[in-house]
């Protein structure tokens, strides 16, 4: 969720990840539409909830061992919502180690930030803080 050049984003607690600013997120479960899993992840991790306005698009995340086998496969689905429609007070829990608004511009200079959630504020900070269909990571 972007709100006046600030992303928000959520301090990874545990693997993949751990330790690392991304946008908040997580695992679809079963029976579960991607939209509502959205909004259930962005309130078990920052205490906010909202409501989205679209998929943006899609990417993944592929993390091999030293011998090659692949340790973990994602999926990412980037869910945009509306920040007008943001409710409650930021609180991190859940997955989520602490939970921050930062500015794009703070984010693209750290060297904590996943790779996923760069390449959102990089794309976010070009088209002047609006990402459309057109601007799929991946």
């Amino acid at each position: 969720m972007l709100k006046d050049r600030q992303l928000l984003v959520i301090r990874r607690a545990h693997p993949p990840g751990e330790g690392l600013w991304a946008i908040p997120g997580g695992v679809i479960e079963a029976g579960e539409r991607v939209l509502d899993a959205a909004k259930r992840e962005l309130a078990e991790e920052t205490g906010l909830t909202g409501e989205p306005d679209g998929i943006l698009g899609l990417t993944q995340v592929i993390r091999r061992d030293e011998s090659g086998a692949v340790r973990w496969h994602y999926l990412i689905v980037l869910v945009s919502f509306n920040p007008e429609t943001l409710r409650g007070v930021l609180k991190p829990s859940g997955d989520a180690a602490d939970a921050m608004w930062l500015p794009l511009e703070e984010l693209l200079s750290r060297n904590d930030v996943a790779v996923t959630t760069r390449a959102v504020a990089e794309l976010l900070a070009r088209s002047g803080s609006r990402l459309s269909l057109s601007h799929v990571i991946g």
